[in-house]
């Protein structure tokens, strides 16, 4: 369990609150030279296993920039029982304030399950950023699409109303270990940015990433490769380009 409460203190963006236990925990804030509080969320275990149940709540208050991110990638372990580890996200970011999540890649092993839900409820003028990324398994170990079944849900809305809703359902079988699935690639990506005027031109790469306005309003991202760094490169690029579109912001300077 992981719960975080964010606002201004002295002009500057605090933690002002945090409830955490085992095995999630943060490391101490940091702030960026552009203002923004960024925090590293940690699980210190192997990964995560099958019935394991992880809760995080975020609120960011009125007027703060918080940009949280993950020490690692998130490895799902094989569930002996066929149970799926589960992970409830919550957002809730008040008018006038911006949290971005960018966590490192899911990478689900052999025989795994994972079911994660994700839901962030904004106030009319909050900003909102969000990118991921998921391996098609351990692929230099020889497990590509060898996991049990991976379940993702991501909800976005502004003043009560939904702006983004993504579904993906993944149960690998005989068939979808074919090389056709997801045309021979492994890494996929996906975000959503809410807030600000759209740019006139979104930023795309021919074969690898694409984006496009929700009928909601929000701006989305999809990207497949064949290498992670591929990926990780053509994402980080169109993150900055939308961050700078959207809303102005100045490009993350992140230390890791």
């Amino acid at each position: 369990m992981l719960h975080l409460h964010f606002g201004m203190r002295g002009g500057r963006t605090a933690l002002l609150r945090d409830t955490q236990k085992a095995p999630l925990m943060v490391i101490r804030p940091f702030e960026l030279p552009c203002g923004t509080l960024m925090v590293f969320v940690v699980n210190p275990t192997g990964g995560v296993l099958g019935g394991d149940h992880a809760e995080i709540r975020v609120t960011v208050g009125a007027g703060a920039r918080v940009l949280i991110l993950t020490q690692s990638a998130t490895r799902v372990q094989p569930s002996a029982d066929g149970r799926p580890a589960t992970q409830d996200i919550r957002f809730q970011v008040e008018a006038g304030a911006r949290l971005e999540f960018h966590p490192e890649r899911t990478i689900p092993f052999a025989g795994s399950a994972f079911r994660q839900t994700l839901t962030a409820d904004l106030e009319s003028g909050a900003q909102f950023g969000l990118t991921e990324t998921l391996a098609a398994g351990r692929v230099q170990a020889g497990e590509r699409l060898a996991f049990a079944s991976y379940e993702s849900r991501v909800q976005v809305s502004v003043a009560g109303r939904r702006v983004y809703l993504d579904r993906q359902r993944l149960v690998p079988g005989a068939d979808t270990r074919a090389p056709g699935v997801w045309g021979g690639r492994d890494y996929h990506a996906a975000g959503v940015f809410v807030g600000g005027e759209a740019p006139a031109e979104l930023p795309a790469v021919p074969g690898v990433l694409a984006s496009g306005r929700s009928a909601g309003g929000a701006t989305w991202v999809r990207g497949v490769t064949a290498r992670g760094p591929q990926l990780d490169a053509a994402l980080a690029s169109a993150r900055e380009a939308l961050r700078a579109g959207l809303w102005g912001a100045a490009p993350l300077r992140v230390r890791r």
